[in-house]
């Protein structure tokens, strides 16, 4: 089965005919109570906060996220691309109004926005379909939560993007594209050893990372946004299946990279998509931050920092478009 034929509501929900052995266990409830819509939220408290700020010490600002714009690569994997237009009617929208001649504009947005540019995944983007198929009380997300109970065409009434609050945590990179000494290819894996390896490069430790930091990985892969669009959607690096295992182990916050993928697309086994999105969101509460730019961070050989980020808060929403920054 190609990739390319995998079905845009990117539930991931294998054959149950073909695919028994690849579906995972049941993974509710939560740690953190059956109630729970936070996930690895939970980890964030004043203590973690305060304890990222004092990793601020010039007070420069490291810009990660990347301009929203129409030119932008535009994920699909149907033959009915993404669309996202930004208009601003009339010229002036509005005015002159007064004697002091006031004029004004207004944008109007249409088209796809939450799953685009630099994003943020929110827990209900992600499902697995335990089946058979077409039972919406058998596709299963965070904690448990059914879609018959929480999903409908206008959004979702549990795991919505509006119940991720700011984030302020410390940020950890990982350098893989630096350890290669290029940018990684289309369909390449990240292992743990990798992972491990690029650390000591950077002079950090394996056990550097915390409960709730926020963790990155650069590819390069990023070298080709806006430059080629079409190999940049076509295929992605990203962790192996092991690595994604080695990653929630750390109990990590959040994850992110400079692609849209956080596993490597296409992968080695032809029945499997997109696992470590599935681990992490569905299984473990782990966020997922995409397309980010940590061109910035890497000039200046920046690999510990505090990290802030915080969605648009559309309630019952699936992700948000974010702007997140470092600062050291």
């Amino acid at each position: 089965m190609s990739y390319r034929s995998l079905p845009l509501l990117f539930v991931l929900c294998l054959n149950a005919a073909e695919a028994n052995d690849y579906l995972p266990s049941k993974w509710w409830p939560s740690k953190w109570g059956a109630d729970d819509e936070r996930g690895a939220l939970n980890h964030l408290s004043p203590a973690k906060t305060l304890a990222a700020a004092s990793l601020i010490k010039t007070g420069v600002i490291y810009d990660m996220g990347r301009v929203f714009e129409e030119e932008m690569p535009l994920f699909s994997l149907t033959p009915k691309p993404r669309k996202y237009t930004l208009s601003v009617p009339g010229a002036p929208s509005w005015g002159p109004l007064g004697e002091n001649k006031l004029l004004w504009n207004e944008d109007y947005v249409s088209g796809h926005l939450t799953q685009d540019g630099t994003q943020f995944d929110a827990l209900s983007h992600m499902g697995t379909d335990l089946g058979p198929g077409g039972d919406l009380n058998k596709i299963r997300y965070y904690n448990g939560h059914t879609h018959a109970a929480i999903g409908s065409g206008r959004g979702f009434s549990k795991l919505g993007v509006e119940k991720v609050t700011p984030i302020f945590t410390r940020g950890i990179l990982i350098d893989i594209a630096a350890l290669r000494g290029r940018t990684l290819n289309c369909g390449e894996e990240i292992s743990v050893d990798d992972l491990v390896a690029a650390l000591k490069r950077q002079g950090l430790t394996e056990n550097v990372i915390e409960a709730g930091d926020a963790l990155f990985y650069h590819t390069g892969w990023g070298r080709y946004w806006k430059v080629d669009n079409d190999k940049f959607n076509s295929c992605a690096p990203g962790l192996s299946d092991a690595a994604g295992d080695w990653v929630v182990a750390q109990h990590v916050l959040l994850v992110g990279t400079d692609n849209w993928s956080v596993e490597a697309i296409p992968g080695p086994d032809p029945k499997l998509f997109a696992p470590n999105h599935q681990k992490f969101l569905v299984e473990n509460g782990i966020y997922i931050i995409e397309n980010l730019d940590f061109d910035r961070l890497i000039d200046a050989k920046v690999y510990a920092f505090a990290f802030v980020v915080s969605t648009i808060p559309l309630k019952g929403a699936t992700g948000s478009p974010v702007r997140p920054f470092a600062i050291r």
